[in-house]
């Protein structure tokens, strides 16, 4: 094993050159400083996303006092606590909730520093600048969903598994079956992580093994056997010890609900393999194929460099990112659900070959490659940064970038404002606060059940009997409006965009089109919204407006 580790080491930096201790710390400081900055500026101006306001909603009855547990239609129980635990320390809104997953957006651009020996200093700091300016990792890490928390576990993982066949010890097995724990309570893709990773030592063992007896030695010097009898039996007790203590804390809400346990270990996957003939999403099968290259085209450039560099001169670590990128991106592409922020999960092991590939181009002899290399630099800086620029500041919430799927409109934070103007007008006029009502049909009823979370509200579904005495404020989803509408004579109504979406006509897109969307992100095919209507009593309008009149 040590030979290996030499071997491994040796390559890194061959590969990589020396980069002096000091200066390499910088340069990871730097990295993260720039990553945490990306991901926090104007990171509440995005409109909540529906997932995105259930999960506020979840985090928000945590805050009151009201409970909570696990249902794997949400996902896992980590997040809330995490977003929980944001929101009391920076207080209760859209901020506080993807503060989570941009801490650990950033956070996540430290950890190739753990792997510099095994992949090289430069592959490894190229990574954590990937990671860094990646579009689809930048626009996901300021997303409340789990996808980013869950995939710097991932990373995690990587790391701690990889040092643990480095250099084994006696904490690290406790720490990985922690860790995967706590993955497996922040979402069940887990699973497929697992499936991924346990399928590939289930080829590296055995062939590991048939070399050492092809060499005269026992089974156990093969390098990963060899790791996994180091730390002794008692560090493989406290694993599972650590991986049952954290799994039971987390789904049983700290022993407040001991079903969750078991909805942990049953629901979690049952649940979503149910769901796998459903194609939520109703995404074509390479859809991932498409997405990666449409925002990391040099990330997927440089990953194929990475590959064959892995093939050429292959190591565990290597073959492991190989084999991790390759059947990530076919699992994902089998499963029924398709959706943009899954295209995180395959593109990790992606990022950290292309870290691999800068290292194996950088150092070439040739002057002309060199060249070539500085040459194309920029133009790769270039692409990534403009799709950066276009999904995450300019169309955060524009379905016409790939990656943004049934996003609410801008259309809804203003509708908002009035409604709670309204409502704070009126209030403050003496008269009573206004009756509010809103349309929960076919969900419609988010995100404003977190939107209006600090207002009286009910929530009906208008497709039956709506009496519009009984309400002052009223918001109708389009598919009802036609019937309810002309029942509020005296109300006065505003049409407005709740959620926007591009269903993708894949078999329109031709390159003049394709060639477009690049540009200017035009969509080469209809896109769609559903639409609601705000209705207000004349007599409550007139009022809020004279009472904002004399302030």
């Amino acid at each position: 094993m040590r030979e290996r580790v030499r071997f491994e080491r040796g390559l890194g930096a061959t590969l990589a050159g020396a980069i002096p201790r000091d200066r390499l710390r910088l340069a990871y400081a730097a990295v993260f400083a720039a990553a945490l900055l990306l991901r926090l500026v104007a990171i509440g101006d995005k409109p909540m996303h529906h997932d995105e306001s259930i999960h506020a909603w979840f985090t928000w009855q945590l805050v009151t006092g009201e409970g909570y547990e696990y249902d794997p239609v949400y996902h896992g129980p980590l997040q809330f606590y995490l977003y929980t635990l944001s929101s009391l320390v920076f207080g209760v809104g859209d901020t506080a909730m993807r503060a989570v997953p941009t801490l650990l957006g950033a956070a996540m651009t430290l950890l190739p520093w753990f792997l510099r020996h095994q992949l090289g200093q430069v592959a490894a700091l190229s990574a954590a600048v990937l990671l860094a300016f990646s579009p689809s990792f930048l626009y996901f890490s300021r997303f409340a969903r789990e996808d980013a928390i869950v995939v710097s576990m991932t990373l995690g993982l990587i790391v701690l598994t990889f040092r643990f066949l480095e250099k084994p010890r006696r904490w690290q097995p406790a720490a990985i079956f922690g860790l995967l724990a706590a993955s497996f309570a922040t979402k069940e893709s887990t699973y497929i992580t697992a499936f991924v990773a346990g399928t590939f030592f289930a080829v590296a063992v055995p062939v590991q093994a048939a070399t050492a007896r092809r060499r005269g030695r026992p089974v156990s010097s093969a390098p990963v056997v060899e790791a996994i009898l180091a730390p002794g039996r008692d560090a493989w007790i406290w694993a599972l010890t650590s991986f049952a203590l954290v799994f039971t804390l987390l789904f049983s809400s700290f022993l407040l609900n001991p079903q969750g346990l078991r909805d942990g270990l049953y629901d979690s996957w049952s649940y979503w393999l149910l769901q796998h003939p459903v194609n939520r999403g109703d995404q074509p099968w390479f859809y991932y194929l498409a997405a990666l290259p449409a925002y990391e085209l040099p990330v997927v450039v440089l990953a194929v460099v990475g590959i064959v560099a892995s093939f050429r001169r292959p190591t565990l670590l290597r073959l492991f990112l190989v084999w991790d990128a390759a059947l990530s991106l076919a699992a994902y592409s089998w499963a029924g659900e398709r959706m943009p922020w899954l295209v995180l999960h395959p593109l990790l092991p992606l990022v950290l070959l292309a870290g691999l590939g800068v290292s194996t181009i950088w150092p070439g002899r040739r002057r002309v490659a060199r060249r070539l290399v500085l040459a194309a630099a920029p133009l790769a800086a270039l692409v990534l940064v403009q799709g950066a620029a276009s999904l995450v500041y300019r169309h955060p919430a524009d379905p016409a970038e790939l990656l943004v799927f049934t996003q609410t409109s801008v259309d809804v934070p203003p509708v908002r404002d009035r409604i709670v103007e309204l409502y704070q007008t009126a209030k403050a006029a003496g008269g009573g606060p206004p009756r509010i009502a809103v349309d929960a049909w076919g969900g419609t009823g988010w995100p404003w059940a977190w939107y209006l979370r600090d207002l009286p509200v009910a929530y009906i579904d208008m497709s039956g009997p709506v009496s519009p005495d009984d309400w002052d404020v009223i918001l109708v989803a389009e598919p009802n409006a036609a019937r309810v509408g002309p029942l509020l004579r005296d109300f006065s109504g505003e049409r407005f965009r709740l959620r926007e979406w591009w269903v993708v006509d894949w078999g329109a897109a031709e390159p003049t089109s394709v060639w477009r969307w690049f540009r200017q992100r035009d969509a080469w095919s209809p896109k769609g919204t559903m639409d609601e209507y705000l209705y207000v009593r004349a007599g409550l309008s007139g009022a809020a407006e004279a009472v904002a009149g004399t302030r």
